[in-house]
This record gives C-alpha cells, sequence and structure tokens, in this order.
C-alpha cells in the first residue's frame, strides 16, 4: 500500500511541475520525470501555441500511451485526447505517402546489398 501511495503521489508531482512549467514556459519544450527513478518511463512535451492555447503531450513509455492535454490561458488545463501506440508501432506504413513507399525503399536497399 506505501508503494502505491508514493507511486501516485509522485505522479501527481510531476504533473504540477509540468503545469507550472506551462505557467512559465521558459526556453525547455520537454522535461522527462525526476524522483525516486520509478517514473523515468515518463515525460512531458510541450507543442507549438496556438493563440491562447498551448497543447501539451505527457507520454508514458512503459504503458506505451500518449495523452494530450491542453492549457488554455485564464482558462486551466483541460483533457483532449489519449492514444496508446503498442500497435501503432507494428505497422510499416499507414497513412498517405510523402516519398517513397516501404515496398520501394526495400527494394532499393535489396539491390544496393546485392551489389
Amino acid at each position: 500500500m506505501h508503494k502505491k501511495f508514493s507511486t501516485n503521489t509522485l505522479f501527481l508531482v510531476i504533473i504540477v511541475v509540468l503545469f507550472v512549467m506551462l505557467l512559465f514556459k521558459n526556453t525547455t519544450n520537454y522535461v522527462v520525470a525526476q524522483g525516486d527513478g520509478n517514473a523515468r518511463h515518463v515525460f512531458g512535451v510541450l507543442g507549438e501555441g496556438q493563440g491562447n492555447r498551448q497543447p501539451f503531450f505527457l507520454v508514458d513509455t512503459t504503458e506505451q500511451t500518449i495523452l494530450v492535454y491542453e492549457y488554455f490561458q485564464g482558462g486551466g488545463l483541460g483533457f483532449v485526447a489519449a492514444r496508446n501506440y503498442q500497435f501503432d508501432k507494428k505497422l510499416q506504413e499507414y497513412g498517405k505517402n510523402y516519398g517513397l513507399a516501404i515496398e520501394n525503399v526495400k527494394e532499393i536497399l535489396s539491390k544496393e546489398t546485392t551489389r
């Protein structure tokens, strides 16, 4: 029980620290969790602000999850979206092609290695 309480407390402290960073935006645009080592797999990234909105991405590499929040000046912090990317990583290609398709790259590479 004590272990669960300290982990929850650590996450709360991390969220508060990241929120304060949003308020006092400095030159750092990401932060890695610090503490007793239990949460080093969690980090936050600030996105490009648009108007009075500032996106904030919280990434948990152990749970393979991305959480998206938005800070509204004068309105606080709001939850926008969540995504588990465990299965996304297994896709070789998805969406619009910008350049060569993966199969074309494989073909070119196989020709280069046979020379």
